[in-house]
Formats: structure tokens, sequence, C-alpha cells
């Protein structure tokens, strides 16, 4: 029987329903002790980064809570999630925003609690930021995001730091940018940043990485300009079927040897790394059904819960709860969603299940619920977090009568 942590998802299954995210808080914990651990062994003790959680991976509140607990900064890229660090207690000092599109009400919002820095996408959004913060009286901190031409990312979908990419400016805009920014009276430029994509294995990239931040700085400060703080960006990969891990004490030898002599600040913004693994997508069979010699297992839940094979044709690793020794059957694995691409797996083999089975979606602690939806009228899932022999609803399953509740039906269209 399936346990997460020391309670059996069976029990959750029964208590709470399906489908439902649950997430070990333990595991959590091992992943940012692990990595602050790598660089509190290689880094001095007054230089150690701000490690700012990605919270697009899962915004949950209690995950940024557990998170903020244990030291954590936060990295935020929307409106929305500036409101859930805020609401989570992240102290404004410990909060990044950025995000290829921010807009005036994020801007605004930022500017108003007194964040750490936000992470400039464009010239444009330089100017409106400045133009906000003449308005509220207020200075703003920036870096700008460099767009080093660097491949990363386990699929095309994922790499950002690419020439193609929408993200970050070339080195000429960067520059470009600061001139721009020494005219204006309400923003302050200290850095730049840069992020090539997630599931990122390979410590070579970062080396090659990290020499091209060293070399803009360098040309930065010939030009007169300040760099006190560079935000290396993240993209430590997880374990969703057999690809490599990071060697963190490696990456942060490279941090050690290249970033650190450059005297600044440093910013570090994990996100998948900390919470994937932590998490598993809790399902039950709906039927199982043959046609045209294919088996078919259908669970209630769908692409509108866990979108990531469907949109990146990603690979999750299955497991039944209970019942894991019954002889081998190959699988096509779907969901209820009207639509072909609501398949998790094809020629999947797994012990032989039936209507009623439970089982799980592994490495689900990441871009799932976040990405969620309501497709077909589907309410979103619950989400449970784990602590030991405890567990909490930490997001209620989303009552289908409050959501059409929401809609409106014009008067002209009542008989």
């Amino acid at each position: 029987m399936l346990h997460a942590e020391n309670v059996s998802l069976e029990t959750i299954a029964r208590e709470v329903g399906t489908p439902t995210y649950v997430y070990s808080a333990a595991s959590i914990r091992s992943q940012y002790e692990a990595l602050s651990g790598a660089m509190a062994a290689a880094l001095p003790a007054d230089r150690q980064p701000l490690i700012c959680y990605a919270c697009k991976a899962n915004s949950a509140l209690a995950v940024l809570t557990l998170l903020k607990n244990l030291g954590s900064a936060i990295e935020t890229v929307s409106e929305g999630e500036l409101r859930r660090a805020l609401k989570a207690g992240f102290s404004p000092d410990n909060i990044v925003c950025e995000g290829v599109g921010k807009s005036a009400a994020e801007i605004k919002l930022g500017l108003e609690a007194g964040i750490h820095q936000f992470n400039i996408e464009s010239l444009g959004e330089l100017a409106l930021i400045n133009q906000i913060a003449q308005s509220l009286g207020k200075t703003a901190t920036v870096v700008f995001r460099l767009n080093p031409d660097v491949a990363g990312g386990g699929v095309e979908k994922i790499s950002t730091g690419q020439k193609h990419n929408k993200f970050g400016l070339s080195f000429d805009l960067v520059m470009a940018g600061y001139e721009q920014a020494k005219t204006m009276n309400h923003v302050e430029a200290v850095g730049i940043f840069t992020h090539v994509g997630s599931q990122v294995w390979q410590t070579e990239t970062f080396e090659i990485l990290f020499k091209r931040l060293a070399e803009a700085t360098t040309q930065l400060r010939a030009a007169g300009h300040t760099v006190s703080r560079i935000d290396i960006g993240g993209g430590f990969p997880i374990q969703y079927k057999d690809e490599k891990l990071l060697d963190l004490n490696a990456y942060a030898r490279w941090v050690r040897d290249i970033i650190l002599p450059l005297d600044v600040e440093i910013v570090l913004e994990p996100g998948r790394y900390l919470v994937g693994n932590a998490g598993v997508l809790l399902s039950e069979v709906l039927y199982e059904k043959e046609s045209h010699g294919r088996n078919f297992l259908i669970l209630d839940a769908g692409m509108n819960d866990l979108i990531r094979p469907a949109l990146y044709e990603a690979y999750h690793g299955i497991e039944p709860i209970a019942n894991r020794s019954t002889p081998e059957k190959t699988y096509d694995v779907a969901g209820p969603i009207c639509e072909t691409s609501d398949m998790f797996a094809t020629d999947r083999s797994l012990p032989t299940m039936s209507a009623g089975d439970l089982l799980v979606f592994k490495s689900a602690g990441a871009y799932g619920y976040v990405m969620s939806s309501n497709y077909n009228t589907h309410s979103l899932p619950a989400e449970v977090l784990v602590d030991g022999d405890n567990y909490t609803v930490i997001t209620p399953r989303q009552d289908i009568e409050e959501l059409i509740a929401r809609d409106v039906i014009p008067d002209w269209l009542h008989d």
C-alpha cells in the first residue's frame, strides 16, 4: 500500500476523494536543505545567495509558508502570485518580481509593498515602472534580464535562454537599458539576471552561462554602470523517469569560482526542484475497457487536472496504490475529457487494474495543480499536505455549483 510519509494514500482518497494532489512536507524540506547545504559548503557564510522559490511551480499558500519557514525568499511572475507571497507572510525584501508581461497593477503593488527587485524584460517595461514609481513617489530597484543565447531545458518548450525565445534582452539592449535608467529619477539599476530553462542537468551549461554573466558584468562596469547584484536563475532538474540530476556541489563550485569573485549579491531561483518530486496526483480508475485490441484505463483525472503530458508530451510515472503485484498488463491510460489528447500514457505496462482501483501520477508536485483548469466544467482538484502522521486539506475541492454560479445570464436573454 502506497503511503505519503506515514499516511496511507487510500485513506486520503477515501476521506478527501479524487482527483487530489498530495504533497510531502518532508520531501520539500529535504530538497531545500540539499540546495542550501551545497551553497553553505561552497560559499562563505556572509556571501550566501538569496534563495527565491519560483512559486509558479506550486503556489499553494501552505507550500509557500513551509518554504518561508525554512528561510526561503520567493520569486513571483504575476499580481496573483505577488499577493499570495504577501499573504503567506514573505517580507517584501525577500520578494523578486519577474515576468515578460508585467501589468501596471502588478508593478504598482510591488512598488507599494517595497519588493526586493523587478527583473526587467523590455525597455518598455522599464519606462512604465519609472512612470508608476514617479506617480507613487517611489524608487524601483531593477535588474535587466540578459538573454545569453544559451540552450537549456529538457525540451524546447521549457527552454528560455535562446535568442529566438521571448524572454530577456540582448546584451546591447541591456546596455541601452542601463543608459536609459541613468536618465530616470525613479529607477535604480543594480544588476543583471538570466534563466535559460528548466530541467537543466548539464553542469557545463551553467559554467558557460556564468562566464557570460561575468563577461557582461565586466563590460557594464567598464561603461560606468553599477552591477552589485546578479540573479543566476534556476532550472535544476528533477527525476520523472531516468533523467540525470544536477551535481549540486559542482554547481555550487561554479558559483564560487565564477560569480563570487564579481563581488555581487547573488540571487538564486529554484522552483520545480523544490516541489516536483514531493507531490503525486491521486486518481481512481472509472473503467477498464478493450477496443480494437487495445486496453484502456479511463480515470477520473484528466488533462484538466494534469496537462503536462498533453502539453509537453511529458512522462509521469504511474503506480497503483494497492494490489501492486498482480500480473502486468499493457494499458493506454486516459482521462474523461472529450479530447483525443487527454492521454497520460500509451503502451504503459502496469499491474492489472480494474474499476475502483486507485493509482498515482508521480512527480506531480510542480506544474500540476497550478496549470489545472475547468475544461468540460470539471471542478478543480483538492490539494493535501502531509507531514509525518498528519495531513491537511490545504485547498478544498472546488464546488461545481459555486463554479456555475459565477456565470451571469443577461436579462435580455430571459423569456
